[in-house]
């Protein structure tokens, strides 16, 4: 089972984040926040996290490079409505191996899932 980390500030898509994440037999956490992604790490193996690069306090950017250090081997994919060429560049630098633009289909995440092997 893989543990999953979605980091969002709009309820419902953390709502269907976990929905489709759990049908596909995954352990999922969320954080409203870039801090609480951080505390929650802390304290969990995370395999895969989905990031929203808008996110109130520390932006998903920074999480991605915070998450990173203690979770080297997690595949961080980023998330956003809206994207900054600039933004994107950074982030893949530290490590995001995929960007998914919002709104994203069902298909997008699953494919994601896939990033992690089995």
């Amino acid at each position: 089972m893989k543990n999953v980390l979605v980091v969002d500030d709009n309820d419902s898509v953390l709502e269907f984040m976990t929905d489709l994440l759990e049908y596909q037999g995954c352990s999922v956490l969320t954080a409203g926040s870039g801090e609480d992604a951080i505390k929650i790490a802390r304290e969990r193996k995370i395999d895969i996290a989905f990031i929203d690069i808008c996110l109130p306090g520390i932006d998903g950017v920074e999480t991605l490079r915070r998450l990173k250090t203690d979770h080297p081997n997690t595949v961080f994919i980023l998330i956003s409505g809206v994207t900054a060429e600039e933004t994107l560049d950074e982030a893949f630098k530290l490590g995001a191996s995929r960007f998914l633009k919002k709104p994203f289909t069902i298909e997008d995440v699953i494919e994601s899932l896939d990033l992690t092997g089995p």
